[in-house]
């Protein structure tokens, strides 16, 4: 599930979008499935997964991420030389599996991998070749031969011994607001207006001042209304009538909700707008060109853009 740069998942599920203001959740409908398994036919364009309904990109076919409800597009025999990048630094993949284990629980004694291949006589055959690898930080034999690894938040470098800082902030979720990356370590923080959670990765909205609530907006196949979190419709927010929004994101700054309007064509498919200052109603609604969707097709990818 991808969000916006400017939601953050706090516990329970809600998005929280990250400003120091009045909290403002954003709800899309979910996408129906068929009733019916019927076969479907991809484009050229598309992978056709397993369940033989699904056709997803072909750019996200063997990107380590499951995008097909069977996990399909990500199945040995599809990527089979992506098999070794499915871990993270410091991880051994256990032969012919998805299994990721630690490389500090390699030659332990305890066999994690279901082959075995974490185990055997090479962890007593090879160890002694570990001492002439020059491992900046630990060395373990694998079937492979001697391999070095790092500690928790280093990685290993091009040489495969020397150990470099992992930036924890550069990979998307690891806070939900603010980062700060350490040597060996990473900060989580959150912006004025909200707390970090006991995980220390998530912030909540504070509720101040108290008589401003965090507000709910929702859409569906017909209108976009405001709620309460405690379900009460606001009641100086009249809905405003729309027609399946597939998109739709708040600007604090200029107090304005923006959504995308799908027509019976792409002409006239549109990016609408409509101010709500200090949410007491949508106000001047506008509408742009089909050129400026753009403007909200970001938050159907996968992965976040980068920020500057």
């Amino acid at each position: 599930m991808y969000l916006h740069p400017g939601l953050v998942v706090s516990p329970g599920l809600s998005c929280l979008l990250r400003s120091p203001h009045l909290p403002i959740l954003v709800i899309l409908p979910l996408p129906t499935r068929p009733a019916v398994s019927i076969p479907k036919t991809c484009s050229p364009k598309q992978f056709a997964c397993r369940d033989q309904i699904t056709c997803i990109s072909k750019g996200w076919r063997c990107d380590g991420e499951r995008d097909c409800p069977d996990g399909s597009d990500e199945a040995p025999e599809i990527c089979p030389q992506s098999k070794a990048q499915r871990c993270q630094p410091n991880e051994h993949n256990c032969l012919g599996t998805e299994l990721c284990v630690p490389m500090s629980r390699l030659c332990n004694g305890v066999q994690d991998c279901m082959d075995g291949s974490d185990e055997g006589p090479h962890c007593r055959e090879l160890r002694s070749n570990c001492s002439r690898l020059g491992c900046q930080h630990h060395c373990v034999p694998t079937l492979d031969g001697p391999t070095c690894y790092c500690n928790n938040s280093f990685q290993l470098q091009a040489d495969g011994k020397t150990c470099k800082d992992f930036d924890e902030c550069s990979v998307y979720g690891t806070c939900s607001q603010l980062c700060t990356n350490t040597d060996g370590s990473f900060t989580c923080g959150c912006v004025e207006g909200y707390l970090l959670q006991p995980d220390n990765r998530s912030c909540k909205a504070k509720n101040e001042p108290v008589d401003r609530f965090p507000v709910l907006l929702i859409a569906n196949s017909q209108n976009i209304l405001a709620t309460y979190l405690s379900g009460a419709q606001v009641s100086t927010i009249t809905p405003t009538s729309t027609r399946q929004t597939t998109a739709m994101d708040f600007s604090y700054a200029n107090e304005t909700v923006c959504w995308v309007h799908v027509g019976d064509s792409a002409a006239q498919t549109q990016l609408k707008c409509a101010r709500i200052p200090g949410l007491k109603g949508f106000l001047a609604n506008f509408t742009f060109p089909p050129s400026f969707l753009c403007v909200c097709v970001c938050v159907c990818l996968k992965s976040p853009p980068e920020m500057g």
